[in-house]
């Protein structure tokens, strides 16, 4: 099964374990045929012979990497790794607490896989997840678990209670705003994701001045 573990540092936070390069493609290889398949015939049509077939790997392989097939079309979920945990709770990497929990975000995005994803795979992604309501629901459970984790670190970063509103506004602003930022790469925009995701950032800085 995927490489992930459990950590202190809040419940239910996955810690991305790094893998090797070969791992790593496998595991893109089957999370991007699965989510091919769940967009090309739905996700309750394609078996998992189909699934191996199209990752080019044995059924007994997908079961080393994968639970199940929710688990193979879901990938990962969201991670983060263990330096940027440590970083963000010792008060880097700027000193600035929004722009470091915005950091902490985009530690997300480059932990949640070992191989950068193209924007071909963004649009695959956003065509299986349009196709099968029950996997948006399954990602936004999987989702929800992880932000209760993230609140858990604000929290302890700024010593204030999680219950606070200000850390459930200011990441519920940065995941509005990443989601406009990755509709935009989405549709065109020729910079990198993180790039959109920080200009957009600076536009609601300057809002709210």
């Amino acid at each position: 099964m995927l490489h992930t573990s459990s950590t202190n540092s809040a419940p239910r936070l996955r810690i991305a374990v790094p893998m090797s390069a070969k791992r790593a493609r496998t595991t893109y290889a089957i999370t991007r045929a699965a989510r091919e398949l769940a967009a090309d015939k739905g996700y309750d049509e394609f078996t998992l012979d189909e699934l191996a077939e199209r990752a080019g790997v044995s059924r007994r392989t997908l079961f080393n990497y994968f639970d199940g097939k929710l688990e193979a079309t879901l990938g990962g979920g969201p991670q983060l790794t263990q330096d940027d945990i440590d970083t963000f709770l010792a008060g880097g990497p700027t000193g600035e607490f929004v722009d470091d929990v915005a950091a902490l975000v985009l530690g997300v995005l480059r932990a949640s896989t070992e191989v950068p994803l193209e924007r071909d795979d963004w649009l695959i992604g956003q065509r299986c997840f349009t196709a099968n309501p029950k996997l948006i629901i399954a990602a936004q459970q999987d989702f929800e678990g992880f932000a209760e984790a993230l609140i858990e670190l604000l929290a302890r970063r700024s010593g204030r209670p999680a219950a606070d509103p200000e850390h459930h506004v200011l990441l519920g602003v940065l995941a509005v705003t990443f989601k406009i930022s990755l509709h935009q790469f989405s549709s065109g925009d020729v910079r990198e994701i993180a790039d959109i995701f920080l200009d957009n950032l600076k536009t609601v800085r300057r809002i709210f001045g």
